[in-house]
C-alpha cells in the first residue's frame, strides 16, 4: 500500500507540473469542453494503470497470506487433513508439533555425535586424555585472561609447606582413634593394621583431624574432666588457622572461659589475613565445654597444621600433650566402665 500512496503521489505531480500542462494545452486555442476531453483523455490511462495495480497488489497479499497459513504443514499431514485421516488441527498445534519433532530428531543426532566423540578420543588404554594442556594452571578467573597472567594463590600450597614429624602422644591418640573405629573407612592405612607410615600426607592428617571432632562429640561426657589449666592456655594462645570452622571453634573456647577476643587478637600473627578479628561469638551453648572445638584445636596444633607464620610454643606443645594423653586415659575408663 506504501508503494499505491507513492505512485498515487507521483501522478498528482505530472497533473501539477506546467510542462505536463503546456503538453496537454499545446496547439491551437479551442474551447473549455475541447480541453477538458483532452485532460481526461490524458488522465484515463493512468487511472486505468493504477486500479490495475492495485488488484494485482491485493491478489499477490492474498496469495502470500494463504501460503503463510500452509507453511511449516508437511504434504503427507495436509492430505490426510484433507481425505478425513486424521483431525485437523490449527496451525498453533501443527506448528508445535512439528518443532517438536525437530527437536527430537536433532538431540538424537546429537546423541549420537556425542558418543562417537567419546569413543574416538579415548586413547589405546581407553583412558580420557586431559583437555588441559601441559604446563598451563586448570583454575583461572577470568579477569587473568585476559591479562594472561598467573593467579596468585592467597594462602600456600600445602605442598609447599614440609609435613613435621609427629610426636609420641599425638601418635598414641591416634592408634586410640583406630582401636575405636574412627579410622576404619581411612582408605590409605592396609586392613586390619595401623602403620603410622601411612599418615606423611596432608589428606591422611587431614582425615585425622576429622576423626578426632567425631571422637568429641561421640564422648562429651569426659569434657568435665579435662584439665582446665591446660586448656586455657591453648585457648589464650589464639586460633590455629583462618578456617572459618577452626577459628569459632576456638572463640568459643575462649567464651567459656570469659576471654576477650581484643586480647587475644591483638596479639595474633594471623590478623592481617584473618576476616573475623575481634568479632564475638553469639548463640549456641557456651556455657559448657564443647570437647569437638577442643579436639579440633589440639589435633591441629600436634599435627602442626598451622599457617607458617605461626610458632607453636614449647609451652603450648606440652599442654597440648598433656591434654591428648589426658582424654585417651578417660576414654578408656569410660569405655571400660561401660563394658561393665
Amino acid at each position: 500500500m506504501a508503494f499505491l500512496r507513492t505512485l498515487c503521489s507521483r501522478h498528482c505531480q505530472k497533473l501539477i507540473n506546467p510542462q505536463i500542462n503546456a503538453k496537454v494545452l499545446k496547439g491551437p486555442v479551442c474551447s473549455s469542453s475541447t480541453t477538458s476531453n483532452r485532460i481526461l483523455d490524458y488522465l484515463r490511462p493512468t487511472l486505468s494503470t493504477s486500479v490495475q495495480f492495485e488488484v494485482q497488489f491485493g491478489a499477490d497479499e492474498l496469495r502470500h497470506e494463504n501460503k503463510n497459513k500452509n507453511h511449516g504443514k508437511p504434504l503427507d499431514i495436509l492430505f490426510k487433513e484433507a481425505v478425513g485421516l486424521t483431525e485437523k488441527k490449527d496451525d498453533s498445534e501443527s506448528e508445535r508439533e512439528i518443532e517438536t519433532n525437530e527437536l527430537k530428531r536433532k538431540l538424537r543426532k546429537l546423541e549420537k555425535d556425542v558418543r562417537r566423540l567419546k569413543a574416538s578420543s579415548k586413547d589405546e588404554k581407553g583412558k580420557i586424555p586431559c583437555v588441559y594442556p601441559v604446563g598451563r594452571s586448570k583454575n583461572k578467573t577470568l579477569s587473568a585472561l585476559f591479562r594472561n597472567k598467573p593467579v596468585k594463590s592467597e594462602q600456600p600450597k600445602q605442598e609447599d609447606t614440609a609435613l613435621k614429624e609427629l610426636s609420641v602422644d599425638i601418635i598414641t591418640f591416634m592408634n586410640h582413634l583406630y582401636r575405636e573405629g574412627y579410622l576404619k573407612d581411612a582408605n590409605f592405612l592396609p586392613q586390619n593394621k595401623f602403620d603410622i607410615s601411612c599418615f606423611d600426607t596432608f589428606y591422611s592428617r587431614d582425615f585425622v583431624k576429622f576423626a578426632a571432632e567425631k571422637f568429641g562429640k561421640d564422648n562429651q561426657e569426659i569434657a568435665k574432666w579435662v584439665s582446665g589449666s591446660n586448656l586455657k592456655k591453648v585457648a589464650l594462645f589464639g586460633c590455629p588457622s583462618l578456617a572459618k570452622k577452626n577459628v569459632f571453634a576456638a572463640k568459643r573456647l575462649r567464651k567459656f572461659f570469659n576471654i576477650q577476643e581484643d586480647t587475644v587478637c591483638s596479639k595474633c600473627v594471623l590478623k592481617e589475613s584473618c576476616s573475623f578479628v575481634n568479632q564475638g561469638v553469639w548463640g549456641g551453648d557456651t556455657k559448657h565445654l564443647n570437647l569437638a572445638d577442643v579436639m579440633t584445636i589440639i589435633v591441629l596444633y600436634a599435627l602442626e597444621l598451622v599457617p607458617p607464620e605461626m610458632v607453636i610454643t614449647d609451652e603450648i606443645k606440652a599442654s597440648v600433650s598433656h591434654l591428648l594423653d589426658e582424654i585417651v586415659k578417660l576414654s578408656s575408663t569410660v569405655s571400660q566402665g561401660s563394658d561393665i
